[in-house]
């Protein structure tokens, strides 16, 4: 890949979620993971675009679609920072107030349950979410959207890759109309220790309560760590 990606092209300082929206242009980044597609438990597919493997274990990027009306609960990752990004908005974003630091104790089970602030993702709109911290997402709309995930660090001790492959199951190009696995959904709970993860398995698990707002305050996108990252990695390839 020749691509270079320059920070200051996009922001000369850090972007706040604020009242003044600052879209983000995703770089364009060929695909050269070579993982299956995967669908996840709620109907949503994965597509690898980069892992790992390729970027010296500094970030995951996969680009989901995600139907109608679906996401996945409250979680908490504790090894791993995550950016979500909207190309064309239709997702709700869901992000809590407290930080979990323990994996051996989740919210509501050894440790109060959350403030869950609720936000609508504008068309291009990045958001970051720090690890220890709960969140989850959904798509809002009444069809498929698109959602770009990348998740750093991913090196063999924390990779987030295998929690899908192994949770998920695995495209059929044949099949369109392909539903998930019913142990996905069990799967997806089961397994999220093992890969530094707190699931709930319903909304209100993790949640006391909601705010339904316009932006999170002091909440920053970090897309100069993001582009740094793809940076560092591509401009060598």
């Amino acid at each position: 890949m020749s691509q270079k990606i320059h920070a200051n092209e996009q922001s000369e300082i850090q972007n706040e979620q604020s009242g003044d929206y600052n879209p983000f242009e995703f770089p364009e980044l060929v695909k050269d993971a070579d993982e299956p597609l995967i669908l996840g438990p709620a109907g949503e597919t994965f597509d690898f675009i980069q892992t790992g493997k390729t970027t010296d274990g500094k970030y995951l990027f996969a680009k989901l679609v995600v139907p109608p009306h679906v996401g996945p609960p409250p979680h908490v990752h504790h090894w791993i920072d995550e950016w979500f990004y909207a190309p064309n908005g239709g997702f709700s974003i869901f992000v809590g107030k407290n930080r979990y630091p323990d994996l051996e104790k989740a919210p509501g089970k050894g440790a109060p349950k959350d403030t869950l602030q609720i936000v609508q993702m504008r068309p291009k709109e990045l958001f970051y979410v720090e690890r220890n911290i709960v969140h989850g997402f959904a798509n809002v709309t009444d069809k498929p959207q698109e959602l770009y995930l990348v998740w750093t660090p991913d090196t063999p001790d924390v990779s987030f890759l295998p929690y899908f492959l192994n949770a998920g199951t695995i495209r059929d190009p044949d099949n369109p109309d392909q539903i998930p696995d019913f142990m996905s959904k069990i799967r997806l709970v089961s397994m999220a220790s093992t890969y530094g993860k707190n699931q709930s398995d319903s909304f209100w698990q993790f949640v006391e309560k909601i705010e339904e707002i316009d932006h999170i305050p002091n909440m920053v996108d970090n897309r100069e760590k993001l582009l740094e990252l793809m940076s560092d990695t591509n401009k060598c390839q």
